[in-house]
């Protein structure tokens, strides 16, 4: 019962989690990629709902703070291999006898390890499919995260109990070991079935070499936070949307580029004009960003003044279908990658900034040894050739 709450809580706890790490999720693979890959968004986010179902399953349930008496060598099992002696004591296992098979299999003494090295069974296959570590790195790494769980129950959950409410044991450590060495075997399966990590960083420089609508709406946004901080700070008087419209027509003018936009690495292009169309395509997306979406609620809201009319009812409700309509356009042009009103007419266009990689090269470390026969043939042809141009002359007279 204690395995299916902590899965119960990592799952309730998993979609704040995962709001939390969007936002620096989308900028980092915008700036290293231009894209978001979905098997990639798939895979990363699988492997944050494991680790944390994992480490959840280690530090529940929690007892009371006054029901724990218990001193740290107490807690401490530094002998190895106890769970073998535990199992040839304790299970009721018979070898010749096969109706004791089933029963040793819900003994604790064969579940409890059983179940250390399933845990980490994926831990090692994400290693080896997605981040490419080699076996000796995969068992250290999973050698290590079991370490920091048996040092979680040994400090008592980082101190806040006052002695460790689970026992901290090196079996713990070597069966979880062997699950993420285990994994790394399996991992070949996934190898062979799912693209590789190289396949898929080719897909999202690929993809990334097109300023996505998702891309440029959230390069609205911190730059619309990057203005309204300062602006909100300052406490001026003076109009929010008359320094929304100076900061996207000034800045870009520098380098085609907001802060938000090069943080993302894309920018703006025009084929003519740049600084008229520059400042002209800042106030049309201000006055697109900011008046329209304003000037509706405000009629919205004078028109409900007069709901009791119906003809102030009517126009209130056009109003909000208008409003709606503006929405669902703006976000439905974003999603299919079209261009805003504003950008066409001012001829802007969106260049993407990210240097695409040539994955297809192996490392020059590699191509020496790989290649080296190809090389020596190369400089061979060089040679004979140079050795013909000198016999020419010769021939010549």
């Amino acid at each position: 019962m204690g395995y299916l709450v902590s899965i119960k809580v990592a799952m309730l706890v998993f979609p704040e989690l995962a709001f939390l790490l969007t936002l620096p999720y989308m900028v980092v693979n915008y700036r290293k990629y231009g894209s978001i890959n979905k098997l990639r968004t798939l895979i990363l986010y699988s492997f944050v709902l494991y680790l944390l179902t994992i480490y959840l399953l280690v530090v529940l349930p929690l007892p009371a703070i006054a029901d724990v008496h218990t001193s740290y060598t107490e807690m401490l099992n530094l002998v190895p291999f106890m769970f073998v002696a535990d199992f040839v004591k304790e299970s009721p296992l018979v070898l010749s006898k096969s109706a004791t098979w089933l029963s040793a299999l819900g003994d604790s003494t064969f579940y409890v390890p059983a179940f250390n090295v399933l845990m980490l069974i994926p831990f090692g296959m994400y290693l080896r499919y997605y981040f490419t570590c080699s076996f000796k790195k995969t068992a250290l790494l999973t050698a290590l995260l079991s370490l920091f769980f048996e040092l979680t129950q040994l400090s008592g959950l980082y101190f806040m109990y006052s002695g460790p409410y689970r026992l901290g044991d090196i079996d713990d450590i070597i069966q979880n070991t062997s699950g993420g060495c285990i994994g790394y075997a399996l991992g070949w399966f996934a190898i062979k079935l799912l693209p590789s990590r190289e396949e898929i960083d080719k897909q999202a420089l690929h993809a990334g070499m097109k300023v996505s609508g998702i891309r440029f709406g959230l390069s609205i946004i911190i730059d619309a936070l990057l203005v309204y901080v300062p602006y909100a700070v300052s406490k001026t008087s003076l109009p929010f949307v008359l320094f929304i419209t100076l900061y996207f027509s000034l800045v870009p003018l520098l380098n085609g580029k907001t802060l938000g936009s090069a943080l993302l690495k894309f920018g703006v292009e025009f084929e003519n004009v740049k600084w008229g169309r520059t400042i002209l395509r800042g106030i049309l997306l201000a006055a697109y960003f900011c008046l329209v979406p304003l000037g509706l609620l405000y009629l919205a809201n004078e028109f409900n003044k007069g709901a009791d009319s119906l003809l102030f009812l009517c126009l209130l409700v056009i109003t909000l279908l208008v409003l709606a309509l503006y929405v669902l356009v703006t976000v439905a042009v974003m999603l299919l990658n079209r261009r805003l009103l504003f950008d066409r007419l001012s001829g802007a266009s969106y260049i993407s900034t990210v240097v695409k990689k040539p994955l297809d090269e192996k490392p020059e470390s590699d191509k020496s040894e790989l290649e080296k026969p190809e090389l020596e043939r190369l400089e061979l042809e060089r040679v004979e050739l140079e050795r013909v141009e000198l016999e020419k002359p010769e021939l010549e007279e």
